[in-house]
């Protein structure tokens, strides 16, 4: 217990002490207009974007001892927005680089972040959004427009979203809330967890569970894991063509009557309700719930 208590104690000091190191190394305001885009390269460090209802882009970064010896920080205008970049001073190699930008840019404004290694972040923003990294997480929240975010070792979590959105992740989880729009996610190492209306669905996972909660119209959706269970909750009057399949699970359905109920292995195809779009769930190790709400 007091072993537990004294990692617990050296973990917060060491945390506590990388955090005081890190201080702003550029800071810069420009000015812009509404409806243009904002621009991010980093070679690392984590991204945040924000809002304000002025006609300006403010840049803060803030880094450690190494960042300001070897990284250079730039911020101008362009013709279509904002650019804002950090890149390598020379030949030097990185041990222990720390960047952190943060942006306020005006409500209705695009993004396109990219970073080689860190967390993406943007909120409230009446735009596109493209996020990209490759080695963190992406949080994008209320987003009125359309989202993408690919990342190669982290989680992506939008919610409240008003577009389309196009999501992956190489291992992590992808969970979409409150959105209105079409959704296409897929992780290779991870769970889906969706909750929305009003758009066309395409899950897909290497090595988790899916589980959608969806309203409104079916305009279509495919649900697919190789190594989970797919639960989904739909409108009682949810019109689809379906077919769900199962290599090693159990399927149970209440918009259709699965014969061999107890089979392992489990094949429907059905119509629910008047019939319609395509609704299809596989997976080859896991049972598949079908929910009437």
């Amino acid at each position: 217990m007091k072993f537990t208590l004294i990692l617990t104690i050296i973990a917060f000091l060491i945390q506590n002490a990388v955090s005081n190191d890190t201080r702003l190394l550029f800071e810069k305001t420009l000015q812009t207009e509404s409806g243009k885009e904002l621009l991010v390269t980093l070679i690392a460090g984590n991204i945040t974007v924000s809002t304000w209802p002025n006609s300006e882009v403010n840049i803060k970064v803030y880094g450690n001892d190494e960042a300001e010896d070897k990284v250079i920080f730039n911020a101008e205008n362009t013709e279509t927005g904002v650019k804002v970049e950090a890149t390598k001073k020379g030949t030097k190699n990185f041990k222990n680089l720390n960047i952190k930008v943060e942006v306020i840019v005006p409500v209705s404004y695009n993004a396109r972040l990219f970073s080689s290694g860190g967390n993406l972040k943007v909120n409230d923003l009446n735009g596109k959004v493209e996020a990209n990294t490759s080695g963190g997480n992406i949080i994008a929240d209320n987003i009125n427009g359309n989202v993408e975010a690919y990342t190669s070792g982290g989680n992506v979590i939008i919610d409240k979203n008003m577009g389309n959105i196009d999501a992956s992740t190489a291992g992590g989880n992808i969970t979409v809330e409150s959105f209105e729009g079409n959704v296409n996610v897929s992780t290779m190492g991870g769970h889906v967890t969706l909750t929305g209306s009003n758009g066309k669905v395409d899950a897909s996972t290497a090595g988790g569970n899916i589980n959608v909660d969806y309203s409104g119209k079916n305009l279509g959706m495919e649900l697919s894991t190789m190594g989970g269970n797919i639960t989904a909750n739909l409108p009682s009057d949810f019109d689809a063509d379906a077919e769900i399949g199962t290599l090693a699970g159990r399927i149970n359905c209440d918009f259709a009557e699965v014969e061999n109920k107890n089979k392992v292995t489990n094949h429907l195809k059905a119509k629910f309700n008047s019939g319609g779009e395509l609704f299809k769930c596989t997976t080859s190790a896991g049972n598949i719930v079908i929910v009437k709400k």
